[in-house]
């Protein structure tokens, strides 16, 4: 891994997501990128309003923002680690998957909630949305989550469809880098033959992966996994997103998005 690109709206709450990137860079002694994208101000914007925040300003207060930032994580590592910034006007949406496409990002680091969790634990967040609008693997985490080197993490899959094998071996990489082992998970109350098969595959594939696989009751994916993480400690969970159309992702929410709203460990969307 070469690069980790953690966007930062410089909420409350995004110190969250910057703390656990900067740990992780320093960990996997990865380069780090801290992307803070914002809105121009409209075109009938009011007079005084340009006199006073003109789209200079705008870009220069971003940089300083930044920068301020950049300057308190070189001290807490000893510069250590390599960060730069990047201040981008426009959709956030959009700036940080370009940007994230620009700096050929291993890995997109966002918190999921800003300002008002308990909103974004209800309703989702401009990270979650993201998930369905990029290829580049995300790590979305929630509020208190402090970086710990992993021991256990939890790939929850779907032996209904066919698994995507690059995302499956994004899995494979980032469990090798973090050097942890799996607990892969699969909501069936009574597994058929097929799903047998389907899971001795898997397990076939991580023969050099510590592993365990379970069948787990239910057909809630968030209640069971809360239900197994209840009885057996996990630091990650892994999901594999599957692709949908526009009109299904922009009406309706996606079972990883779901999780990773509802987590209170961080989440990561293998692409």
């Amino acid at each position: 891994m070469n690069t980790i690109l953690v966007a930062t709206d410089f909420s409350y709450g995004a110190h969250w997501a910057t703390d656990y990137a900067l740990a992780l860079a320093r960990h996997l002694h990865t380069r780090l990128v801290l992307i803070h994208a914002y809105d121009p101000l409209p075109n009938d914007a009011p007079a005084q309003e340009w006199l006073t925040s003109t789209a200079e300003a705008q870009h220069m207060r971003a940089l300083h923002q930044l920068n301020h930032l950049r300057e308190q994580m070189l001290q807490l590592t000893d510069g250590f680690i390599d960060i730069s910034v990047v201040a981008r006007p426009g959709s956030p949406s959009a700036s940080v998957v370009e940007e994230a496409a620009s700096q050929k990002a291993d890995l997109l680091v966002m918190g999921v909630a800003g300002d008002e969790p308990k909103l974004a634990r209800e309703l989702g967040s401009l990270a979650t949305d993201l998930i369905p609008r990029t290829h580049v693997p995300m790590l979305l985490v929630p509020p208190c989550a402090l970086f710990q080197k992993p021991q256990h993490a939890v790939l929850a899959i779907d032996l209904s469809d066919s698994i995507d094998a690059l995302a499956f071996d994004t899995v494979l990489r980032f469990a090798t880098l973090l050097n942890v082992s799996l607990d892969v998970v699969c909501i069936e109350d009574d597994p058929t033959e097929l799903d047998q098969n389907a899971a001795h595959k898997i397990r076939d594939l991580l023969r050099h992966q510590p592993h365990t696989f379970s069948f787990l009751p239910g057909y809630d994916l968030p209640l069971a996994l809360e239900t197994y993480f209840d009885q057996y400690k996990a630091d990650l969970i892994m999901m594999l997103p599957k692709p949908h159309s526009r009109l299904r992702t922009y009406l309706l929410e996606s079972v990883t998005q779901e999780v990773a709203r509802l987590a209170t460990i961080p989440v990561l969307a293998a692409f």
